[in-house]
C-alpha cells in the first residue's frame, strides 16, 4: 500500500524517536527548533500532534520482523537500525544536493557528486547535535566497510566512475568534519589514521564547501513571509522482504523531516516529491525530468548485509590463531602502504623465505620482529593484533564536546 503526505507545511515535530534525546530523525530537529523561535505563528487552528512515540527500539523492532533479524538480540538491532538509517540518511541528503543544483540552476566547479558529497555533511555538521555527528561517522563507516568488501572481492577500482572512490569519500566526510572542529573531531581522524598534514589542510576544505554552498544558496532561501512549496511524500509498498524496511522509514517519517525542512528553509522552482519505493535493486536517484527523488528499499537491505557481514568477520577473525590474525593483518597493512612483500622484507630487515612464509600463516613472529615489521609500516605493532575489518566497523571513539 503507498501513502501520500504533502510538506507545504512543515510537520509539527513533537514526538522525539530515541533514547536519550538523539532521536532516529533528530538530525532537522534542532533546525525545527530555531526555526520556531524566529518564524512568527501563524493564525488558525493548530495542527494535529502525533501522540505516539517513536524511539531507535521501536525502529529496531519494525527492521526486525524481517526473519534474519528475529534471533538477533534487541542491542544489536538497535546498532544496526542506527547504521542503516545513519547511512540512508545520507544517501536522502545527498540526492538533495542534486535537487539544489539542477532545481536552483546552481554552479558546480569540479564533479556535482562531491558537492552533493558536501552538501550532506556540511548539513549535518551545522545542526551539531550529538547524532548528527554519529550520522556522519556511520555513513563514513559505510563507505570505508563498503571499500573493503569490494577489495576482498577482488572488484577493480572504477576510476572512470562520476563518483569518488569509496573510501575517497569516507575521508572527504571526516577532513570535512575535522575542518569544522578539528579539536572535536581529531579522535575521529586518528581512529581512521588520517594524517596529521592531511588533517591540517582539511579546515581549507570545509571553509571552501561551506562558503561555496552558502554562496550559492542565498538568493534561494525563503523569507517569512514567502509560501512554501509544497512537497509531496510518498511511502510506497515495501514488495516481500522490503516490508520491514518500509514500514520502519514510514514510522519514523524518514522522507517528511527532510521535506518539511526543504520547504521551510528554500524556495523551490517547482513542486517536487521525495518518495521511498521498492525498486528491485539498490538504487537512489533525482530525477529532473519527473521531479522526482526515488530513494530504494533495497539501499536499506544494502546496508544491513554490509553490516551484518562486518560482524560476522569479526567473529571470524577472534576464531583465527595468532599466526594466521598476524598474517592477515600484516599483508592488509602492507598492501594500504602499496609495498611489496619484497620492500617490506627489506625495509624491516628481515629474510624474504621468513616473510612469505609468516604472510601465510606457518611462521612465528618474535616481539623483535614485529617491532621491525611495525617501523617499516609505520605503524604499532598493537595494530597486528586487531580483528580484521575492526578499526572501521566498530564504534568509533566517541567526540569531544565543543569547547564553549
Amino acid at each position: 500500500m503507498t501513502s501520500q503526505r504533502t510538506a507545504g507545511a512543515r510537520p509539527h515535530l513533537t514526538w522525539r524517536w530515541l533514547r536519550g534525546g538523539a532521536a532516529l530523525c533528530l538530525l532537522l530537529l534542532g533546525a525545527e527548533a530555531a526555526l520556531a523561535q524566529t518564524t512568527p505563528a501563524q493564525p488558525g487552528p493548530a495542527r494535529p500532534q502525533r501522540s505516539h512515540v517513536r524511539s531507535m527500539d521501536d525502529a529496531a523492532r519494525d527492521m526486525g520482523t524481517d526473519p534474519r533479524m528475529r534471533n538477533v538480540p534487541q542491542e544489536k538491532r538497535v546498532a544496526t537500525a542506527e547504521f542503516v538509517t545513519g547511512n540512508m540518511l545520507f544517501v536522502l541528503l545527498h540526492e538533495m544536493g542534486h535537487a539544489h543544483v539542477t532545481e536552483m540552476g546552481l554552479p558546480v566547479l569540479g564533479r556535482e557528486e562531491d558537492a552533493a558529497d558536501g552538501y550532506a555533511t556540511l548539513t549535518m555538521l551545522k545542526l551539531g547535535s550529538d547524532f548528527s555527528t554519529r550520522v556522519l561517522i556511520e555513513a563514513s563507516k559505510g563507505w570505508f566497510l563498503s571499500a573493503e568488501r569490494d577489495q576482498k572481492k577482488g572488484s577493480m577500482l572504477a576510476f572512470y566512475d562520476e563518483h569518488g572512490l569509496d573510501k575517497q569519500r569516507a575521508y572527504q566526510i571526516v577532513c570535512l568534519m575535522v575542518g569544522a572542529d578539528s579539536d572535536k573531531f581529531k579522535a575521529v581522524a586518528d581512529w581512521v589514521k588520517m594524517p596529521e598534514s592531511r588533517q591540517d589542510s582539511c579546515q581549507g576544505d570545509h571553509s571552501n564547501a561551506t562558503y561555496s554552498w552558502d554562496l550559492v544558496l542565498k538568493p534561494h532561501r525563503r523569507a517569512a513571509d514567502q509560501p512554501k512549496t509544497k512537497i509531496d511524500v510518498v511511502y510506497g509498498e515495501g514488495k516481500g522482504k522490503m516490508e520491514s524496511y518500509a514500514k520502519a522509514f514510514r514510522a519514523i517519517g524518514l522522507l517528511d523531516i527532510i521535506a518539511g525542512y526543504a520547504a521551510e528553509e528554500f524556495t523551490w522552482r517547482a513542486p517536487f516529491t521525495l518518495e521511498m519505493q521498492t525498486c528491485g535493486q539498490p538504487d537512489a536517484h533525482w530525477d529532473l525530468s519527473t521531479h522526482k527523488l526515488t530513494l530504494c528499499y533495497e539501499m536499506a537491505e544494502e546496508f544491513v548485509q554490509l553490516y551484518g557481514d562486518s560482524v560476522a568477520e569479526r567473529k571470524t577473525a577472534g576464531k583465527m590463531s595468532q599466526n594466521e590474525l598476524l598474517a592477515l593483518n600484516i599483508k592488509r597493512i602492507r598492501m594500504a602502504h602499496g609495498m611489496s612483500m619484497e620492500n617490506l622484507a627489506s625495509d624491516a630487515g628481515l629474510p624474504m623465505n621468513w616473510m612469505s612464509r609468516m604472510e601465510r600463516g606457518l611462521e612465528n613472529a618474535s616481539v623483535s620482529q614485529l617491532e621491525k615489521l611495525a617501523r617499516a609500516l609505520n605503524t604499532e605493532t598493537v595494530d597486528f593484533f586487531v580483528p580484521p575489518k575492526n578499526e572501521t566497523a566498530r564504534v568509533m571513539p566517541a567526540v569531544k564536546r565543543a569547547r564553549k
